[in-house]
């Protein structure tokens, strides 16, 4: 497979943090992890309090990357 998607997590007692390499792929697959955890946990993701934060990363693509991610 190549570039393969890749995504790891932290999780904390009620917040999980994602890391990724910046591509549009892995901000959709992202998108669609958490809307699939809402689907089978019944719980939801609070997109109001959600952050993407970037290192080495311009502003504006972060910006469209978390409008996209309705965050």
């Amino acid at each position: 497979m190549q570039n393969p998607i890749s995504v790891s997590h932290l999780q904390f007692a009620d917040d999980t943090l994602l890391l990724g390499t910046k591509s549009w792929a892995n901000v959709h697959a992202l998108r669609v992890v958490l809307v699939l955890f809402e689907t089978m946990s019944g719980l939801k993701v609070n997109f109001n309090k959600s952050m993407l934060v970037g290192v080495n990363i311009d502003d504006s693509w972060l910006h469209v990357a978390a409008t996209a991610l309705h965050c």
